[in-house]
């Protein structure tokens, strides 16, 4: 049974998250009402931050400590928000317990092009034209860098592991998923069986998910980064990728999200690739559970537990 916190988080959610397409008429327009209302332009306190570009013109945004030098450490993040919701100010303030929790670790997010505008590949090369950039301009190695995202950006983390594998490039020292979207065929067990419980993208009141919702679900507006291209190629669907040759990983799932085979499968993979990997469910939890960090029990464990496999990834005591 989820914490006090986490139900009336649970609740709260499904009252202003729910992205059902039978309750949403527009899913753009409210990811976009959603991250207008959650953007700013604040940043922690005695950090610096600068939106930049590479050469080609990829937009990232760069939080450091002020007045410290660069240590070699840096967190590469992808944000969520079904490649639709643009990168907003929350997204900020991981930076701070990257940097105190975590190795003093610089933080780079990613400013991704979005859907339903721009479309697949727009945004895996956005994120290798970064990768790139950072690589061989600015210097840094790969084993300097740890991937993040969640959502829509842990689909893109995934996705860029892949290629840079298949070309085989260097990957980076470790890569953390939060609520990975890696399925976009929608034909995991999960995603029937846990229609009825999921608060963000689930229909509660109609807990069985018949063939016309599930068409419906997959043609709608959540899914429109995917243009025409194949839905199982492993760069769009990386739940259809294999996993040999990848770093460690971590990954936190909620027990009640439609999206839990998604990382479940990818971690069944990895296990048998002999990559080590670490998944944390919880139980009764929704999706993305994990960003709202302090807000309750539940996440505040989860977050812990990416920023321990921070510390362990860079040999941190």
């Amino acid at each position: 049974m989820p914490s006090f916190k986490g139900r009336l988080c649970r609740a709260y959610m499904r009252k202003t998250s729910n992205f059902n397409i039978y309750y949403t008429d527009d899913v753009v327009a409210k990811m976009n009402r959603i991250s207008d209302k959650l953007h700013n332009e604040d940043y922690p306190e005695g950090f610096e931050f600068h939106k930049e570009q590479t050469p080609n013109g990829t937009k990232y945004e760069r939080l450091s400590r002020q007045n410290v030098a660069r240590n070699g450490r840096l967190i590469l993040y992808f944000h969520g928000g079904a490649y639709i919701a643009k990168l907003f100010g929350y997204y900020r303030d991981f930076a701070e317990d990257f940097y105190y929790q975590a190795g003093e670790a610089e933080t780079i997010f990613l400013d991704y092009k979005t859907a339903p505008e721009y479309q697949y590949p727009t945004q895996l090369n956005e994120a290798l034209d970064l990768w790139h950039d950072l690589t061989t301009r600015q210097g840094y190695q790969p084993d300097e860098i740890i991937l993040g995202g969640d959502s829509a950006g842990a689909n893109l983390l995934l996705a860029m592991m892949l290629k840079l594998r298949d070309d085989g490039e260097q990957l980076p020292l470790g890569a953390f998923c939060i609520s990975a979207w890696t399925d976009m065929t929608g034909s995991s067990k999960s995603f029937h069986e846990n229609y009825g419980k999921d608060v963000e993208f689930g229909d509660l009141k109609h807990p069985v998910m018949s063939r016309q919702t599930k068409e419906y679900l997959l043609e709608s507006d959540i899914y429109s980064f995917i243009g025409d291209a194949d839905r199982t190629d492993p760069y769009i669907s990386p739940v259809f990728g294999e996993y040999h040759n990848f770093p460690p990983m971590m990954f936190t799932i909620g027990g009640d999200e439609m999206l839990l085979d998604d990382t479940l499968t990818i971690v069944e993979k990895l296990k048998k690739e002999n990559i080590p990997v670490l998944c944390e469910i919880q139980p009764d939890m929704f999706h993305i559970y994990a960003t709202l960090r302090d807000m309750m029990p539940e996440s505040q464990h989860s977050w812990n537990r990416i920023l321990k496999y921070i510390r362990i990834m860079y040999h941190i005591q």
